[in-house]
């Protein structure tokens, strides 16, 4: 049989306090900590979704670049070629020289530009991927992560010294 007396009262009591106490000084702050944490993942996410918009959009405008230098390579050749069909015949050989002499600046120069908006390119995405990685992770990635991020790219092969991926 249960017996009502004081004691029954001071539990109840002494329970109803705890619980009051919990919920102010425990279940508010997490409760408050867990929302602030949500806001920032949110905010964190959405900054990645913005900067991976952003990388897309820069690769296209360097692929853009990269087809018009190519354009005007072809160009280039173009002209030469018909440059060398108006030649008369005594100057035939010297014009055969000249368009092969652009041509392979033309293609140097193209390789160049090539070359150089590829690594502009990487420099802005491995930029871009460290710099969301910091925001990400809340750690500040600095030249010896870098370093030793690249080292391991080019053990496991995804990376050649020309920049491209081994297969």
């Amino acid at each position: 049989m249960i017996q009502i007396d004081m004691t029954f009262f001071a539990s109840i009591l002494n329970f109803l306090l705890l619980t009051a106490l919990l919920t102010f000084f425990l279940y508010r702050p997490v409760r408050k900590f867990m929302m602030d944490r949500q806001d920032r993942i949110k905010r964190s996410l959405e900054e990645a979704a913005r900067d991976r918009a952003e990388s897309a959009k820069m690769k296209q405008e360097y692929e853009a670049r990269l087809a018009q230098a190519s354009c005007e390579a072809q160009d280039i050749i173009e002209k030469a070629v018909v440059q060398g069909e108006r030649s008369q015949a005594e100057i035939l050989d010297a014009a055969r020289k000249e368009a092969k002499t652009i041509l392979e600046q033309a293609r140097s120069e193209a390789a160049r530009e090539r070359q150089a908006a590829f690594e502009a390119l990487r420099d802005d995405i491995v930029n871009l991927v460290i710099s969301t990685a910091t925001v990400v992770t809340g750690k500040n990635i600095g030249p010896a992560d870098d370093e030793a991020a690249v080292k391991s790219l080019l053990e496991e092969g995804w990376l050649s010294s020309a920049g491209e991926r081994e297969p």
